[in-house]
């Protein structure tokens, strides 16, 4: 392969990862729980150790069923490429979600690791990371542990920044003079 099919075929997979997350928003949004399971690896575990697409839609059925509307925003991804079937990546994302009279939002992080089979990019997992859930008429620094999301069955707390390495040593540091 030369340098240029090279630089190609990296363009390509990581084109063909970033649709992986827009398509993850918008059957999250349109409650086609079957085209986003389809966006996963066919032995995929669920977060209560199912295995498989099926199990993966059993899964996301009650998960979303709480929230009436849901509006997935993707940002940023950064992707990398660790071999020609295997990448990483993270993905930001600005979720609102309606839940009774609340508009919670939730400005979070996808920890994805993607992988090919049969020419295709799917999502071998995604992990979940939040900055903080409030419902729109709240100050997020007002809400205790930056985290008020009435019935979430994911995540129960916000862990960024401080769950960030490096976040965490700039820090210690303290304050320069």
């Amino acid at each position: 392969m030369s340098d240029t099919d090279g630089r190609l075929a990296a363009l390509e997979a990581r084109e063909e990862i970033r649709q992986l997350a827009a398509r993850y928003a918008l059957a999250l949004d349109s409650r086609d729980v079957a085209a986003l399971v389809d966006l996963f690896v066919e032995d995929v575990r669920s977060a209560d150790s199912g295995v498989g697409r099926e199990a993966l839609a059993e899964w996301f059925d009650p998960v979303l069923r709480p929230y009436s509307t849901t509006f997935h925003l993707i940002g940023n991804h950064v992707i990398d490429l660790v071999d020609d079937d295997h990448a990483t990546g993270v993905v930001y994302c600005r979720p609102e979600h309606e839940v009774g009279n609340q508009w919670i939002v939730m400005p979070m992080q996808y920890w994805d690791r993607y992988e090919r089979r049969a020419g295709r990019w799917y999502f071998r997992s995604r992990s979940v990371h939040a900055l903080y859930a409030a419902d729109v008429l709240e100050r997020p620094s007002d809400v205790p542990g930056r985290f008020h999301f009435p019935g979430n069955p994911m995540l129960h707390s916000a862990d960024l920044p401080e769950r960030w390495a490096s976040w965490q040593a700039f820090w210690r540091e303290g304050p320069t003079s």
